[in-house]
């Protein structure tokens, strides 16, 4: 059975992928406005954003040990990109 803090675990997961995929999206846009866009590290970054997309599209409230997992290891991973300004 679901319960409310497995849906609002699972929100947390979503959000987290969401700011990554957003970050990713803003780097890829500026690299592209650049007078020499380096097309390997946009290449790389939107390979990224993908691997958030479908990682967000997996998730479910009934996988809580998948929804721990992605809030444990991208959510700081979010906040040094965010604290970094990248």
């Amino acid at each position: 059975m679901i319960q409310p803090s497995d849906a609002h675990r699972l929100e947390i997961a979503q959000d987290v992928l969401g700011c990554l995929i957003a970050l990713r999206s803003e780097s890829i846009f500026y690299e592209r406005k650049k007078a020499e866009p380096n097309a390997e590290i946009i290449s790389l970054w939107k390979a990224e954003r993908n691997s958030f997309f479908d990682l967000t599209r997996s998730l479910s409230c009934n996988d809580r040990d998948n929804i721990e997992n992605v809030i444990a290891t991208y959510g700081p991973y979010a906040r040094a990109l965010f604290d970094s300004g990248k």
